[in-house]
């Protein structure tokens, strides 16, 4: 067989639906999203290690208490912006409709 049978015995159909739908999000509130998250997983552990430090310890010391404390209001702190910027990933779709003839 020749290389120009082969090319003519190979054919490929594709059928498209009528409609097909995309959405796009805001790229700079997913990446934010993402930064949020990576630090409330890495404070949140921070602020449990010192929770746990002052709680097991037999002398009581004030700063683990301070420490985890703050450790843990921000780790509140952003979790709550996490949340905000999820809110906007997912309420703020961006439409746009093309006709497949248009990309021809």
């Amino acid at each position: 067989m020749t290389k120009d049978n082969k090319k003519q015995d190979t054919k490929i159909t594709v059928t498209f639906p009528e409609k097909i739908q995309v959405d796009l999000v805001p790229s700079n509130e997913l990446k934010l999203y993402e930064r949020f998250q990576w630090l409330v997983a890495l404070l949140s552990p921070t602020a449990v290690g010192f929770f746990t430090a002052y709680f097991t310890g037999s002398e009581k010391i004030n700063s683990l208490l301070w420490s985890g404390s703050i450790f843990a209001v921000i780790s509140i702190l952003f979790m709550l912006f996490a949340f905000n910027h999820r809110r906007k990933i997912f309420n703020g779709k961006i439409s746009k409709e093309r006709s497949l003839n248009d990309f021809n």
